[in-house]
């Protein structure tokens, strides 16, 4: 359903001199520039809370505030809170739920929601990711719940201090048991998309030094159960490092498909725009997080 809703953000010195309408047409790439143009023209968006014009340079600590309809794609909203403490909570992610607001998904987000039912339990504080998983992507997710525990906490996935297990059905079967995927992750300049990542060698621009351990669990007929062992935390590692063994996610839409094919799915999936239930999403890709281990923020346990 859509509703009119007030957004509001502060503008970072990261985006300090820019102007106001490269800012809002490079950052929120879900509506063409001439849209952009039009709403600050109109006064729909407002600067400290006033009109602005189109090539006004921003700076630091401006507060942007613009009014919008929502009409947001549908999501799973099937969250499962696992444990809850004080500090912090885990809870399940269903796959079709982004972690946090991105493009046209601003309150069907998985962290809108857990704050959301916090709330209505009474609880006055804020729900803070410390980590994310990828929009279809399901599993363990950790959401801390004071200032102190999502310090602690994103310390900890930031230094690569978590155990994390995910399991993944890929294409085609596996032949070795035990396996061991080491390279530099990076962007690839050779394709169209520019979420696509390839390994790189170690001094390419960009590029981020990567290792998981993979574990066959079972062979299927034309596939494979492999259990993901991430050393390193980057972007998309898991995925990245399956599809440069030729062994791509099951229904991985970026890294299982090519160039052409993932752009015409885009297009055909921005024509479909399918209003209700989640039940209506398609196929999901293969990648379940299925373990955690960390120390508690509190205690060291």
């Amino acid at each position: 359903m859509s509703e009119k809703t007030t957004l509001q953000t502060k503008i970072t010195s990261a985006a300090a001199g820019q102007a106001l309408l490269d800012y809002m047409a490079g950052r929120f790439r879900y509506q063409p520039r001439d849209h952009w143009e039009r709403m600050i023209q109109e006064g729909a968006l407002t600067l400290n809370g006033q009109k602005a014009e189109p090539g006004l340079k921003l700076k630091a600590g401006d507060r942007l505030a613009y009014e919008v309809v929502l009409a947001e794609p549908p999501v799973d909203k099937n969250i499962q809170i696992l444990h809850e403490e004080d500090a912090f909570l885990v809870a399940e992610k269903p796959a079709h739920l982004p972690s946090h607001a991105d493009g046209n998904f601003i309150q069907n987000t998985f962290i809108h929601l857990v704050g959301q039912a916090l709330k209505a339990r009474g609880f006055g504080g804020k729900a803070r990711l410390v980590h994310r998983l990828d929009r279809e992507t399901s599993g363990l997710m950790v959401v801390a719940k004071t200032r102190d525990a999502a310090r602690l906490l994103s310390g900890q996935f930031e230094k690569a201090q978590v155990e994390k297990n995910y399991w993944a059905i890929v294409q085609g079967r596996v032949e070795k048991d035990r396996f061991e995927v080491s390279g530099a992750i990076g962007p690839d300049g050779e394709s169209q998309i520019s979420l696509r990542r390839k390994i790189l060698p170690a001094e390419a621009p960009g590029a981020q030094g990567a290792r998981t351990l993979f574990e066959v669990v079972r062979r299927l007929q034309d596939a494979t159960l492999v259990l993901c062992r991430p050393q390193t935390g980057r972007t998309g590692q898991i995925r990245v490092h399956l599809a440069s063994l030729g062994h791509p996610l099951v229904n991985d839409k970026l890294y299982g498909r090519s160039d052409g094919q993932f752009l015409e799915f885009v297009r055909q999936s921005k024509r479909a725009r399918p209003e209700g239930s989640a039940a209506g999403l398609g196929p999901r890709h293969f990648l379940h997080a299925g373990r955690l281990s960390f120390d508690h923020p509190l205690t060291g346990q």
